[in-house]
C-alpha cells in the first residue's frame, strides 16, 4: 500500500476522525461541569481518566453507528497516532503538577497537549484540516494562559464546542465523499 491508500482506508475506517473528536467534545463538556460543581482537580481528573476511553468508545460508534469496519494490520495510521499520545501525556502531567499551585492553568495546558495530539492526525489521514484542528486548539490554550483571553474557565467549554464542531465537520465530509462515490456516473 501507498501512503495515499493508508490515509484513504484511515479515512474511511474513521469517518475522518469526526465521530472520535466528538466523543472527545463530550468528555470535555463531562470534565467541565464536573469542574463546574466539585472542582478543577475533580474535573481534570475526569478529563484525564475518561480520555483513557475515547478511542474504545470511538470505536464502538464506528461499529454500531457507522457500521466501519477496522483498518487493515499493515496501515501505519494508528502508529501516527498513537506517537502523538505519548507528549499528550506528558504535557497532561504538566498539567497535574501545576494543579496545586495554578489550578486555573490546567484546562488550557489540556488545549494544547490535545491540539498537538491532533497534528499527527493530518499525516494519519492526509487531511490539512487537523493542522487547523490543532492549532485552534494550542491558540486557546497558549492565549488563555498569556493573555487570559479567552477566559480560562471558559477554555474547556470553547474545547467542547471546537471538538463538537469539527468532528461534525469530518463526518459530514465523510458523507458527502461517499455519496459522491456511491451515485453512479450519467451515461451519454
Amino acid at each position: 500500500m501507498e501512503l495515499i491508500e493508508h490515509q484513504n482506508e484511515f479515512r474511511q475506517t474513521y469517518v475522518g476522525g469526526g465521530p472520535g473528536a466528538i466523543v472527545s467534545g463530550i468528555i470535555w463538556l463531562a470534565a467541565v461541569v464536573t469542574a463546574q460543581y466539585s472542582g478543577i482537580a475533580n474535573g481534570f481528573g475526569v478529563l484525564f481518566f475518561a480520555g483513557m476511553f475515547i478511542f474504545p468508545i470511538s470505536k464502538v460508534v464506528l461499529k454500531f453507528f457507522f457500521a466501519r469496519s477496522p483498518e487493515s494490520k499493515i496501515n501505519p495510521g494508528g502508529l501516527i497516532v498513537i506517537e502523538t499520545v505519548f507528549p499528550m501525556i506528558g504535557c497532561l502531567f504538566v498539567a497535574w503538577l501545576i494543579l496545586p499551585h495554578r489550578p486555573e492553568l490546567v484546562f488550557p495546558i489540556a488545549s494544547i497537549a490535545v491540539g498537538a495530539h491532533y497534528f499527527g492526525f493530518r499525516t494519519a489521514y492526509g487531511d490539512w484540516t487537523y493542522w487547523i484542528f490543532g492549532s485552534l486548539l494550542c491558540l486557546i490554550g497558549t492565549f488563555s494562559i498569556v493573555f487570559d483571553i479567552p477566559p480560562r474557565d471558559l477554555v474547556p467549554f470553547i474545547v467542547t464546542s471546537v471538538e463538537i464542531i469539527f468532528g461534525i465537520w469530518f463526518i459530514l465530509i465523510d458523507r458527502k465523499t461517499h455519496s459522491d462515490t456511491s451515485e453512479p456516473k450519467a451515461q451519454n
